[in-house]
């Protein structure tokens, strides 16, 4: 199959003992969504909402199913742990509606409505779209329309474990959609509309709703950790009237603590935002979408305790990354679970074509990622084995013992390549 794939653009992150080749790969007519925990697998739109999907073997291949046809589309693809499984907004069999679907790998998309709930139906040829998927591939979240019942919310979260089994959430009254959700979707996040008009992060904990965090301005939860204990979105600053990048924290009492993660310099309001797409298992580094104002061009973040909010343009020529001078980087999407590749999307500043972009893989032994492999590393491995932190499984295999640390110490010994 032929790889819709431009020419990497490969630079060097120098260090007095470790020197690593940091790929900048840029996928042409991919806008990538989300990706696997290993980061070998890549979801995302084309221009015209088509959902694809992108690896190293096969380059960007088209699921098919898009909803252009109908000239609607709505919702994100996403997909699974292990990249097998696809949600996404699609056209129905038989193409009548924009539905929420199931791509499964090997044997290709399911319509998981019609039916529709009781109270659900078509608005404009849509049946419902979907935003997100669990962990487990289980799930999917997102919302279903309600025609006829706009006075107490004319879409509802949702969620479906099968096909022909999409379940209300429910809402406060008005409309709520689902955005995320953990592993196994025991936990899933959104927005609830609340009597005013305003969005409010919401949770839906085994179906019961909640909200995170009362705002006065339109704020959601955009992304759960694995376990369902760290909630990503944004929130409101009263003094500055914009919405800064913010994690909620389950405190242990049945409710959340806040921390606000801010905004990139430049950001005002009313109109900057500063949302989360991706994080790691312990939320150590977050990436995402960071509007300034209406004025100025969207960038990408990525967030960690040590750096602050760093923009992506910045993150990557930190790391020797010479970006096409063609290319205008809008967003960083996806984050891989060690937090060692990235992905995002740019658009072709001359054409408008849609262009992704991934950062593969850094040295891994140099785990504090500052291209040295000293025994600073060693140091910060042992803290994260000892946490225990999910960065810490160094052998991939889900479980954290003293492989990991045999494998670490083995790889140390070697040197980066």
């Amino acid at each position: 199959m032929k790889r819709n794939l431009a020419p990497t653009v490969v630079a060097l992150a120098a260090g007095a003992a470790c020197a690593q080749d940091v790929n900048f790969e840029v996928l042409r007519g991919m806008y990538p969504l989300d990706m696997s925990t290993d980061g070998s697998v890549l979801v995302g739109n084309d221009v015209n909402f088509e959902t694809v999907r992108w690896t190293a073997d096969t380059g960007v291949v088209n699921l098919g199913r898009g909803t252009f046809p109908l000239g609607v589309g709505a919702g994100s693809p996403d997909c699974s742990d292990d990249g097998t499984k696809v949600s996404a907004t699609i056209i129905t069999a038989d193409g009548q509606f924009a539905t929420q679907g199931l791509w499964t790998e090997g044997v290709g998309w399911v319509d998981l409505m019609p039916p529709t709930p009781s109270d659900g139906g078509s608005i404009d040829q849509a049946l419902g779209s979907a935003w997100g998927i669990s962990g487990d591939g289980s799930s999917v979240v997102g919302l279903y329309w309600r025609p006829g019942n706009f006075d107490t919310g004319g879409a509802h979260a949702s969620i479906a474990s099968a096909p022909d089994a999409v379940m209300d959430l429910g809402s406060g009254g008005g409309n709520s959609r689902a955005n995320h959700a953990n592993f196994d979707g025991s936990v899933v996040v959104g927005w609830d509309e609340r009597f005013d008009g305003l969005w409010q992060p919401a949770v839906w904990e085994n179906g019961i709703r909640s909200i995170i965090q009362p705002y006065e301005g339109f704020t959601a939860a955009s992304v759960v950790t694995g376990d369902g204990n760290i909630i990503g979105g944004y929130g409101y600053d009263d003094l500055f009237q914009y919405f800064p990048a913010t994690l909620w924290h389950r405190d242990g009492a049945g409710g959340w603590t806040e921390q606000v993660l801010g905004v990139l310099p430049g950001t005002t309001g009313p109109t900057g935002l500063t949302a989360p797409n991706a994080m790691t298992p312990d939320a150590s580094t977050v990436v995402g979408f960071n509007r300034f104002n209406l004025a100025v061009a969207a960038s990408g973040f990525v967030w960690t305790a040590d750096t602050g909010m760093v923009d992506i343009k910045d993150w990557l020529a930190d790391r020797g990354v010479v970006v096409p001078a063609n290319m205008l980087i809008i967003d960083a999407t996806c984050i891989s679970n060690d937090g060692r590749t990235l992905a995002g999307v740019g658009v072709n500043i001359n054409t408008g074509e849609p262009l992704g972009f991934r950062v593969s893989p850094f040295c891994r032994v140099d785990f504090n990622n500052d291209s040295l492999v000293n025994f600073f590393d060693i140091s910060k491995f042992i803290t994260a084995f000892l946490v225990p932190s999910v960065s810490a499984d160094f052998n991939n295999d889900g479980v954290l013992n003293a492989f990991d640390i045999f494998d670490y110490i083995s790889a140390f010994n070697t040197g980066c390549p």
